[in-house]
């Protein structure tokens, strides 16, 4: 044998298996679908939530409320966030319960001066639907002049808000008076003051409530 004859060298090929590439697409593909999740999960919007129920007219600041870490997505800006109350603050034009998020649409510019808050005792127990924040009717019927009958009732104001129920325990049946915190138009307050001094018997009826026919 001539052991000085060429060697002929022998290339092997290098063949991929299709299973291979299959395998490492899927876990790249996985990979990236856990990291997308993981930061979609991880994704929260701070935005405010009412420390307690705010009504109508309130004057808003930072310190009535309080910051939540929530997942909004696209809803987001429908929220106020903290950088969304001017420091001399804002004011809330519907009233905002207890917990609640703090809608973008609940606040807004600084009304007039027009509103005042008065305290009216009204005859018989509170209907159960009215609550703080609920709008009312405050009707009025005037004394007599011997004192014993009263005139029929007229609507002395409209549309008042309901600060709130003094007296707790006038929302049970139990015919006796009841001390409710109005908020009225500063126009009406003298009206209302009036119709208290001279007697009157003062009644609230909830807005809004359909009339059942009996």
């Amino acid at each position: 044998m001539d052991r000085s004859a060429p060697r002929l060298r022998t290339h092997r090929r290098f063949f991929v298996d299709p299973r291979f590439l299959i395998g490492v697409t899927l876990v790249v593909v996985a990979a990236v679908g856990v990291t997308w999740l993981v930061a979609t999960v991880d994704e929260t919007t701070d935005v405010y939530v009412a420390s307690s129920t705010i009504t109508t007219g309130e004057r808003l600041t930072a310190d009535d409320l309080a910051v939540a870490h929530v997942r909004l997505g696209s809803a987001a800006d429908r929220y106020l966030r903290p950088d969304d109350i001017p420091a001399e603050g804002a004011v809330v034009v519907r009233a905002i319960g207890r917990g609640e998020l703090v809608p973008s649409a609940s606040v807004g510019a600084a009304r007039s001066v027009d509103e005042a808050q008065v305290v009216v005792t009204v005859s018989g127990p509170v209907p159960s639907v009215v609550d703080t924040s609920s709008r009312v009717t405050l009707w009025s019927a005037a004394a007599s002049d011997s004192g014993s009958v009263f005139e029929a009732p007229v609507v002395l104001v409209a549309q008042a808000e309901v600060v709130s129920v003094v007296e707790s325990a006038g929302l049970v049946a139990s015919g006796t008076d009841v001390q409710v915190e109005l908020r009225v138009p500063r126009e009406s307050v003298a009206s209302v003051l009036e119709a208290m001094a001279n007697g009157a018997a003062l009644a609230i009826v909830p807005d809004g409530e359909p009339l059942v026919e009996k």
